[in-house]
């Protein structure tokens, strides 16, 4: 019981700190709702496309946080119960898709309709609580949990992204890699095994997010990295 208490407690941690909508409020900064322009996510890629390089590198500064702190607080109240960090790092990549944060801010759709009131609950989150696809706020997790993962496969990320010049390319080749970096660490003895199982699910759901980005990249229409949708808006005094 006390260990999966420990479970739920991480990852309500990651969860409360993956849902804040980092993005949402730096445009904001600007004046801008990121959610009505480009993708309509709160991710830093449309932050950069709708507002502009600031805001992108405030965005992801922020989310690089939001990932790393809960991670180190489930550490310092489990210090030894390895599989409670792994459900922080999960619930912030969800909590990071699947915002209550933006659910509260956007105004119900009448035109949808929901079951009763936990169970509508949850389906409004996951339709209308959309926010960054995650991969930033993860990785600062990883980072946070163990540190020589993220540092091997994230150049190889912003390797990919450079060279095709698409986010979601750079995105999937790090979450790809995840689970072989992480897997060779925890079958030489050097990470425990429940890491592996977190780089399995953390790279399925990174593709389960992305799929609409894989749809576009095959359909030749994806947009790339840093394209900008019209005009640079003006910052708020």
């Amino acid at each position: 019981m006390t260990l999966v208490i420990a479970w739920a407690i991480g990852a309500l941690i990651g969860y409360a700190f993956g849902a804040f909508p980092t993005g949402f409020f730096v445009g904001k900064l600007w004046n801008v709702d990121v959610r009505k322009h480009g993708s309509g996510r709160t991710g830093g890629t449309n932050v950069l496309r709708t507002v502009g390089w600031r805001a992108f590198a405030l965005t992801v500064v922020g989310d690089a946080l939001k990932g790393i702190v809960p991670v180190l607080i489930t550490q310092a109240i489990y210090p030894t119960i390895h599989s409670a960090h792994v459900t922080t790092v999960i619930g912030v990549l969800i909590g990071n898709n699947w915002s209550l944060w933006i659910t509260l801010l956007t105004k119900p759709d009448p035109a949808m309709k929901f079951d009763a009131p936990v169970l509508g609950g949850i389906q409004r989150v996951v339709h209308q609580g959309r926010g960054g696809a995650g991969v930033t706020t993860t990785a600062g997790a990883a980072l946070a949990l163990f540190p020589p993962v993220p540092l091997i496969i994230v150049p190889f990320g912003i390797g990919a992204l450079l060279a095709t010049k698409y986010a979601s390319v750079g995105s999937l080749t790090a979450a790809t890699l995840f689970p072989i970096v992480m897997g060779a660490f925890v079958f030489t003895g050097n990470a425990p095994i429940s890491y592996f199982i977190l780089s399995l699910i953390v790279c399925v759901l990174i593709y389960v997010v992305h799929i609409p980005n894989i749809e576009r990249l095959r359909a030749g229409n994806e947009r790339r990295f840093g394209a900008r949708m019209g005009q640079r808006p003006t910052r708020s005094q």
